[in-house]
């Protein structure tokens, strides 16, 4: 039985050697009589824990999706693309924007430059104040041109209130300071 035992153990260190010198061949992609390539150090990976974004970082992220969204729905002339960013009397004042577009056969190409700041933020509410560079333009409804043009370049100083509705953050309200 032991003999058996040393025999298990030897085979098993020879497999070993013989995997470890790949075989005796060297490196496989090195022709014969050629030296081996020097291998390149270890490359150890170390997992880092993603951070959880605070709470600004949360609400600032919400409110650009909300542009992109709104932006959108200007440009499509469909307010229900903006329903996953905008609610109560911020999703109305969208619809009532875009009927009125609507009547008059246009829709609008966003352009605009955000400075915004988060002035209070808790976990289920936050207020936001943007001072917006806006060159936006109309196009028309149908053909979507003109593709490019001038805006009026107009600053605009918007607050917008958001709320956690559902666990996402979403603007339902805003309101333009004059």
């Amino acid at each position: 039985m032991l003999g058996r035992l040393v025999l298990l153990v030897a085979l098993g260190l020879i497999a070993l050697v013989v995997v470890a010198c790949n075989g005796g061949g060297g490196d496989p992609t090195t022709p014969a009589g050629e030296p081996s390539p020097t291998p390149s150090p270890a490359v150890t990976a170390t997992a880092e824990a993603t951070p959880t974004p605070s709470l600004e970082d949360q609400v600032s992220e919400a409110y650009l999706r909300y542009w992109d969204a709104y932006s959108d729905a200007l440009f499509e002339l469909d307010a229900t693309l903006a329903q996953r960013v905008a609610s109560g009397e911020e999703l109305d004042r969208i619809r009532e924007e875009i009927d009125d577009l609507r009547s008059r056969g246009l829709a609008l190409k966003t352009v605009v430059d955000h400075d915004f700041v988060v002035v209070e933020a808790s976990a289920e509410s936050a207020t936001l104040l943007d001072e917006i560079v806006n060159n936006s333009f109309f196009i028309d409804a149908e053909t979507k041109e003109p593709p490019q043009a001038e805006g009026s370049g107009e600053v605009l100083r918007d607050t917008f209130y958001l709320e956690k509705v559902d666990g996402q953050w979403m603007v339902v309200r805003s309101t333009r300071q004059r």
